[in-house]
C-alpha cells in the first residue's frame, strides 16, 4: 500500500509538472520567437516591451490575491481553470488580431497565470509532498518544469521551421508559422488541463483538515495576515528567496557578458547558454535530493555561496583569460543557481506556516521575495548608465552586486538552519519535561 500510494503522488507531482511546464512558455513566447513576434504584429520592440512590464506589474499585484484564492477555492479546479484561460487567450493570440487586442490578451494572462495559478500550483506540491519530501518534490517541480519548457521550445521550432517552409521566411510565412506555434502551445496546454481534471485528486487529507481549521482558526484575511507575519522563519525565508532570486537574475546577463568581456560570437555565446538552460532539470532533481539529505537551508545556504564567489570570479578574471575555463564557470553558475531555484520553496514546510493559511503564505512571501522583478532592472539600468560605453566594466560591477546580495542570501540560510536546531532542542526539552510534570501531578 504504501508503495502504491507513493506511485500515485509521483504520478500526481508528474501531471504538476506538466502544467507548470506549458503555461508559462506561451506567455513568455518571445524567448525563442521575438522577432517572429515582431513581424507577425508588425510592431517594434518598445511596444512589446510595454506588455511585458505590464504582466509584471500584473504578477506583483496578484502574489496576494493569489494566495487568497488557493486557500479558498479546491487547487486542482483553479489549475485547470488557469490552463483553460490561459489557451484559450492563446487561441486569440493565433488569429493575429490588430496588435491593440495584444494588452488584453497579455492582462488575461497575467491574471491567468498567477492569480489562480501560481500560489495553487505550489500549495498543491507542499500539501503532496511529507515532511521528509519537500526538496526532492520542489526540486522535481523546477526541474521538471525546466525539462517539459525545453521539449515543448525544441518542437516550436520544428513546426516552425515546418510551417515557415524553406529558405528566408516573409511575412506571410512568418506568419503562418507564428500561428502553428501558438496553436501547437494551446493544444499541449488543453490536453494537459483535460488530463487533470480526469486524473488529478480533488483533494487531499491536508487540505480538507486545513479546511476545517480555516473556519474556527483564521477568521478574516487580515488575521491570516498578522498571524503569517509573527512566524520569524517566514521572515528570514523572505529574505532567502529575495537573495536566491537576485543570484538567478544573473543568468540573464551571460550572453552579453561573453559577447563584450570576451569576444565571444553571437552563436557560441548562444550555445553557452542553451546549455547553461538545460541545467535547470539537473540541478533541479539534484538540488532537491541533497536538499532532503543533507538539509535544505545547509544546501541553500551553500549554494548560494558558491554562485556568488563563481559570479565574482568571472567579474575579476582578465579579457585574455582561456575561453573554455570562462564557459565551464558559467554554466557551473547557471547549474548552481537552477539548485537554488528548485530548492528555496522546500523550506516553506520548515516554517510551520499552519495549513489553513498556506496559500496566503505564498502569496505573502512571493510579493517580498520576487521583487527583484522590479529593483534589478533600476540597479541595472543605473550601473551601466554609470558606465557609459564601458560595458564590460558595467557587466563585472553587475555581477559583484548581484554575489553581495546572493551572499547576504547565504547569511541567511545559515540563520535559518540555527533557528531550526534551536527550535529542535527546544521541542527535545519540551518532550522530556512533558512525562516528568505527568508524575508529579
Amino acid at each position: 500500500m504504501p508503495k502504491l500510494a507513493q506511485s500515485r503522488k509521483i504520478f500526481e507531482l508528474v501531471l504538476l509538472i506538466l502544467a507548470a511546464g506549458s503555461i508559462y512558455p506561451l506567455v513568455y513566447l518571445r524567448q525563442n520567437f521575438e522577432k517572429t513576434i515582431l513581424i507577425a504584429f508588425d510592431m517594434n520592440q518598445s511596444e512589446l516591451a510595454n506588455l511585458y512590464t505590464m504582466i509584471g506589474i500584473i504578477f506583483v499585484i496578484g502574489y496576494l490575491p493569489s494566495g487568497w484564492l488557493a486557500d479558498r477555492f479546491p487547487v486542482k479546479f483553479l489549475i485547470i481553470f488557469s490552463l483553460l484561460l490561459t489557451a484559450g487567450a492563446g487561441l486569440w493570440y493565433a488569429q493575429v488580431p490588430d496588435k491593440s487586442s495584444l494588452v488584453y490578451i497579455y492582462l488575461i494572462w497575467g491574471f491567468a497565470t498567477v492569480f489562480t495559478f501560481w500560489s495553487a500550483i505550489l500549495k498543491t506540491v507542499n500539501l503532496l509532498a511529507d515532511a521528509k519530501e519537500e526538496g526532492r518534490y520542489f526540486g522535481a517541480l523546477d526541474g521538471g518544469r525546466g525539462l517539459v519548457e525545453a521539449i515543448l521550445a525544441s518542437a516550436a521550432v520544428a513546426v516552425f521551421a515546418f510551417a515557415a517552409g524553406p529558405g528566408e521566411a516573409d511575412g506571410a510565412a512568418t506568419r503562418a508559422g507564428f500561428q502553428a506555434v501558438v496553436y501547437m502551445y494551446c493544444i499541449a496546454i488543453i490536453v494537459i488541463a483535460v488530463g487533470l481534471f480526469f486524473l488529478m485528486p480533488s483533494g487531499h487529507d491536508k487540505e480538507i483538515k486545513a479546511d476545517e481549521q480555516s473556519k474556527g482558526d483564521v477568521k478574516s484575511t487580515f488575521a491570516a495576515i498578522v498571524r503569517i507575519l509573527r512566524i520569524r522563519e517566514v521572515w528570514v525565508m523572505i529574505v532567502i528567496l529575495f537573495c536566491g532570486y537576485t543570484l538567478f537574475w544573473g543568468h540573464y546577463y551571460f550572453s552579453g557578458f561573453l559577447n563584450v568581456n570576451h569576444g565571444v560570437s553571437q552563436v557560441s555565446a548562444g550555445v553557452v547558454t542553451v546549455i547553461v538552460l538545460w541545467m535547470r532539470p539537473i540541478g533541479g532533481f539534484g538540488g532537491g535530493f541533497l536538499a532532503d539529505k543533507f538539509g535544505r537551508s545547509r544546501v541553500l545556504a551553500i549554494s548560494m555561496t558558491l554562485t556568488a564567489v563563481l559570479l565574482i570570479t568571472l567579474a575579476v578574471l582578465p579579457g585574455g583569460s582561456p575561453i573554455g575555463l570562462i564557459y565551464v564557470l558559467i554554466v557551473a553558475a547557471g547549474l548552481v543557481m537552477y539548485v537554488i531555484r528548485g530548492v528555496y520553496w522546500s523550506i516553506l514546510d520548515e516554517c510551520r506556516v499552519p495549513v489553513a493559511v498556506t496559500g496566503i503564505a505564498i502569496g505573502i512571501i512571493s510579493f517580498f521575495g520576487y521583487l527583484p522583478d522590479i529593483f534589478l532592472p533600476q540597479i541595472s539600468s543605473a550601473i551601466y548608465t554609470n558606465f557609459g560605453d564601458n560595458v564590460g566594466g558595467a557587466n563585472n560591477v553587475y555581477f559583484v552586486v548581484t554575489a553581495v546580495i546572493g551572499l547576504i542570501g547565504a547569511g541567511a540560510a545559515m540563520y535559518f538552519t540555527l533557528l531550526l536546531k534551536r527550535r529542535t532542542a527546544a521541542e527535545a526539552l519540551e518532550a522530556k519535561a512533558a512525562p516528568e510534570s505527568v508524575t508529579g501531578a
